[in-house]
């Protein structure tokens, strides 16, 4: 009889899920929304296995029980990027914002600050702001389970690139000023990355960025490509 294969981490369907102890329980209840993904669109049934990421780093592997969990073993894959980078975002408009963010997740960035720029052409209103957190972060655990994390990045909101660079002075600034270096300094383990919104910046925001200017080269870049150079640049183990 033929031994059965067993599929390796990365194969396996997965999902976040919150509040798992460390001390495992013998069933994990899944939240609705998982059980309908599991269920109803990948079509698994009790008995095929699974993943869950509890987001601390963990990947628990389970079998799918009814509207439950067994799990079966817990591994630490090394899956996050060694160096902690935020992305400090200017907020363009929701269809850039939406790629920008799914791209840098599944590159490894850890936090998200979303900020208005002077030249911010999107403003979000107070009353809608709740529902666009909730779907960015929607946008974020899903690439996040795609690209094989065990972390959820973070979102913070500030009102501006002056409350950005007050809370992140080291921060490194996207710019397309033909004075800004293209050579960028040797990174730390926790590193921040500006990147403004399609307006570019206003002359006073460009007089406080100062020598935090970097350059990503001398094309003019959209704001979702600029995003994707930057973290990968500051991403890359070197």
């Amino acid at each position: 009889m033929a031994s059965r294969v067993v599929p390796s981490l990365r194969a396996l369907p997965r999902a976040f899920v919150a509040g798992i102890p460390d001390e495992l329980p013998e069933k994990i209840e899944l939240p609705e929304a998982e059980t309908r993904k599991f269920r109803n669109v990948l079509r698994l049934v009790s008995g095929d296995v699974i993943g869950l990421l509890p987001g601390d780093g963990r990947f628990i592997r389970c079998t799918l029980d009814g509207k439950s969990a067994r799990p079966i073993e817990v591994t630490t894959p090394a899956t996050e990027a060694k160096r902690e980078v935020t992305l400090a975002l200017g907020i363009p408009k929701p269809e850039k914002l939406e790629e920008s963010v799914r791209m840098a997740t599944e590159l490894g960035v850890a936090h998200f600050l979303l900020f208005t720029a002077e030249r911010t052409v999107v403003r979000w209103e107070p009353a809608k702001f709740a529902a666009k957190l909730l779907r960015l972060e929607t946008i974020a655990r899903e690439a996040a389970e795609v690209a094989f994390r065990t972390k959820l990045p973070t979102f913070t909101v500030l009102m501006s690139l002056a409350q950005v660079l007050e809370a992140h002075p080291q921060a490194l600034v996207m710019s397309e000023s033909e004075t800004a270096p293209a050579d960028w300094p040797t990174l730390q383990q926790e590193c921040t990355i500006v990147v403004g919104p399609e307006g570019g910046w206003a002359p006073k925001e460009v007089q406080s960025i100062g020598s935090r200017a970097v350059s990503l080269g001398p094309r003019v870049l959209r704001v979702d490509t600029a995003v994707a150079a930057a973290c990968s640049l500051a991403l890359a183990d070197r």
